[in-house]
């Protein structure tokens, strides 16, 4: 995976998920994009992703609360949970449901025009992971406190890494 870059994920990364007891509410999430945006800086092959959505087609009720996290102070975690950019079109980058990922778990790069999607406008790509830092910062005090399971899947995603490593030394 590149760092920034948009990927459609794998049905079978929204089952993980539901068996070890998140909530992924990705609807048509192996179709959605999913911006990885940074790579872990503690865990080789590890990659933090961030669900991201067509804004327009979000009911009135959506769009209120989406204003109303975006607009709170800093100091306010909400503040983080969305981030709102202009690519093509507005988008909506959902970063309370963010995840960890592995490459197992990538179907395909999202293309357009034939050409990966990679997010390069930096002032976009800064807030996005200042604002994702803040949220796994709050997730490492409070583990599984968002919907997803953040920690569960974490753990999953590490067990595998080192059962997949244990095999090629195997090997």
């Amino acid at each position: 995976m590149k760092e920034h870059g948009l990927y459609i994920i794998k049905d079978e990364f929204l089952e993980v998920i539901r068996r070890i007891g998140g909530d992924c509410d990705y609807k048509n999430g192996n179709k959605r994009p999913i911006y990885c945006c940074i790579k872990d800086n503690k865990i080789e092959n590890l990659y933090w992703a961030i669900p991201t959505s067509d804004i327009n087609h979000r009911s009135s009720e959506q769009h209120e609360y989406y204003e109303f996290c975006l607009n709170r102070p800093d100091n306010d975690l909400r503040s983080c949970y969305y981030h709102k950019a202009r690519t093509t079109k507005e988008a909506l980058y959902k970063i309370s449901s963010c995840f960890p990922i592995t490459d197992k778990y990538i179907d395909h790069e999202y293309t357009s025009c034939g050409t990966h999607v990679i997010v390069r406008r930096s002032e976009t790509v800064n807030e996005i992971e200042r604002k994702l830092k803040r949220i796994l910062a709050f997730e490492s005090r409070r583990p599984n406190y968002f919907k997803q399971h953040i920690t569960d899947i974490k753990n999953y995603l590490i067990t595998e890494i080192n059962n997949e490593g244990n095999k090629d030394v195997a090997n």
